[in-house]
């Protein structure tokens, strides 16, 4: 077999050099032999071979011999010349040698043509020079080519010239082949109108596939950069693209578009004007008509289109205009799927409402609604598998934007949410443990009964300071101490503080006074003087075993530690001088030296908390 296949290589390498050398031969009257290269070109045969061939023919000199006739021929010889460069361009190892040859210039010039064969056989050539290879891309630059195929692409785009409609998706495919990946040749061609150009292009030519699904293509490569995002949404390109799938022949775009639309969505600009178009209505209709359908390519569009959904409601534009005051067709189809078999479909449903649920106003909608009781049942369903993770992080997503506003809290609680989600404590999905943390700190904020609840649960407290201490991912560690600082101020229960020290619950609330973070260091604060004006002879112990006392000292201490952490901070520091171990450290700690300073702070709070805390320490002297 390998001898066979090697005689072929052969042969075929053979038949190319005689061609050539009878090209040389008959320089005078070179069409004869220009048809055999080009029949030889044009049969199909195996690739490998053929390339082995052609590299073999052009280190022969074949393409030198056919710049010499190009250079001094006719039109009719001049198309055929062009039309072997545009096959001998398929070839990668070939690019590089025509743009060496000085080929790309002179096909430029060709784009001129008012012989429509003879430019679309010079758009291909160049377009297959182009694809993959910054010289020949460089060389079409160096030679203002972006400008002659902008030209040659408005001098066409209502021509019904014969050949004009494979012109313009030829020339569409060299605009793609030549700007791909090519910032300077994407620049030039956005400044130059190319995305007016197209959009006209795909208005103009809805029916024939061939040329749209070029252009969609295009307009794909030309999303992946930065410089067309403002031009897109400049443009009337996202209107028109959208039309494509109102249009009759619609569906035969519908994974090209979607799939483009994707990625535009990428863009919070590009979201806001897609949300004022007729595009979720679109995404509906695609979801009904394959609702049921079992094979792939149906599966793969409704994946598609309720992906697209979900990404336009993330912005802020999009969540309000879908939701309509719980009126929107999104909305109320989000609202069916969520009983829907197709797990796709409730997931979506499930996205949607956790998008919906960024806005007060709907939140109290959606409750109203009766939303919350679906996400519980659901919830339950899928509390014990694994592999359902993904959907219980969603759930645990929508039920925690639901538990915002102060107004849902009752109801959620009633709806047993609080009960539900702690059927997944067992969970060791870390990302589903950061949002089941985040739902139930929503919970308990400003719940009294179901702070005490939490907090009197051993079990549950142990789980949760477990979770404060877990390194390896710094969201749930960051959750679980911010829910163990709000049990302690939301239930103002003595036995839940003594809950925490037992549980260990001390150090990680004293680790959260560092916090970068303003608001956690607050909180923190905030829980350990509870803890301390509640339960401090069980909390001076862990309290002075976490070297609060050095904490407290750094913060004060740093000149960049704003005004309202200072106060809170001399606030603790006084209620920790009720315990006479702590106090005897904060005398020999320096803190006391610290607080004289902050008596002249800028600030008349923290002036003020100075002087109550140093006073404190003077009229109640050291026991000894």
């Amino acid at each position: 077999m390998m001898e066979s296949a090697l005689s072929c290589q052969a042969e075929e390498s053979e038949d190319i050099l005689n061609m050539v050398e009878s090209l040389r031969l008959s320089s005078d009257e070179p069409e004869k032999c220009l048809d055999r290269i080009l029949k030889f070109l044009l049969v199909e045969q195996d690739e490998e071979d053929l390339d082995q061939a052609l590299e073999t023919a052009v280190e022969n000199g074949m393409l030198g011999d056919l710049y010499d006739i190009m250079t001094h021929t006719s039109d009719g010889t001049l198309c055929k010349v062009i039309q072997i460069l545009a096959e001998l361009g398929k070839t990668e190892t070939i690019r590089e040698p025509c743009v060496m040859q000085g080929f790309v210039p002179i096909l430029l010039q060709h784009l001129k043509s008012d012989d429509i064969m003879m430019a679309t056989q010079a758009c291909r050539a160049l377009g297959n020079i182009c694809f993959e290879n910054d010289i020949g891309r460089n060389a079409v630059d160096e030679n203002d080519g972006i400008l002659l195929l902008l030209k040659l692409l408005r001098e066409h785009v209502k021509s019904t010239e014969d050949g004009a409609d494979r012109l313009r998706t030829i020339a569409c495919g060299f605009l793609l082949n030549v700007t791909n990946t090519h910032d300077s040749l994407m620049q030039k061609a956005v400044d130059g109108g190319a995305l007016d150009v197209l959009d006209e292009y795909i208005r103009y030519h809805q029916q024939d596939h061939g040329l749209c699904n070029m252009v969609l293509l295009t307009l794909g490569s030309f999303i992946d950069s930065e410089i067309c995002r403002q031009k897109f949404t400049e443009s009337s390109l996202l209107s028109t693209i959208v039309g494509l799938l109102d249009s009759q022949t619609g569906e035969v775009y519908q994974e090209t578009v979607l799939d483009l639309l994707i990625n535009l969505s990428e863009w919070d600009e590009v979201k806001d004007v897609l949300a004022e178009t007729s595009l979720s209505n679109n995404l509906i209709q695609i979801i009904q008509v394959n609702q049921g359908k079992l094979d792939p390519e149906s599966q793969q569009l409704i994946k598609m289109a309720s992906d697209l959904l979900i990404l336009l409601l993330t912005g802020d534009k999009g969540a309000e205009t879908m939701f309509a005051n719980g009126e929107g067709p999104v909305f109320i189809e989000s609202v069916k799927w969520l009983e829907d078999e197709d797990s796709r479909l409730q997931m979506a449903a499930v996205l949607a409402i956790g998008n919906f649920a960024r806005n007060d106003n709907h939140c109290q909608r959606l409750v109203e609604e009766g939303i919350v009781e679906h996400l519980v049942e659901i919830l339950k369903e899928h509390r014990d598998h694994e592999a359902d993770m993904t959907l219980q992080h969603a759930i645990l997503s929508a039920l925690r934007n639901l538990a915002i506003p102060a107004r849902n809290k009752t109801a959620l609680l009633m709806a047993g949410v609080l009960e539900t989600v702690l059927l997944l404590l067992s969970s060791d999905t870390m990302a589903v443990v950061f949002k089941l943390l985040g739902v139930l700190r929503m919970l308990v904020d400003g719940q009294e009964t179901a702070a005490l609840q939490l907090g009197t649960d051993r079990g549950f407290m142990d789980r949760l300071v477990g979770w404060c201490e877990v390194d390896e991912h710094a969201g749930v560690q960051g959750e679980g101490t911010r829910l163990l600082a709000s049990l302690v101020k939301n239930g103002r229960s003595a036995e839940l503080m003594r809950n925490v020290v037992k549980c260990q619950g001390i150090p990680p609330l004293v680790a959260m006074v560092s916090s970068e973070h303003l608001v956690m260091q607050n909180e923190a604060l905030v829980a350990l003087t509870l803890i301390s004006s509640t339960v401090l002879d069980e909390a001076a112990l862990p309290l002075k075993q976490s070297e609060l006392t050095e904490t407290i000292s750094s913060l004060l201490g740093n000149k960049s530690t704003l005004p309202e952490i200072l106060c809170n901070t001399l606030t603790l520091t006084k209620t920790l001088c009720s315990a006479e171990s702590l106090k005897e450290e904060i005398m020999t700690s320096g803190i006391v030296d610290i607080a004289r300073q902050l008596s002249c702070h800028e600030e008349e709070k923290v002036r003020e908390a100075a002087n109550t805390f140093v006073a404190v320490l003077e009229e109640a002297p050291l026991e000894r």
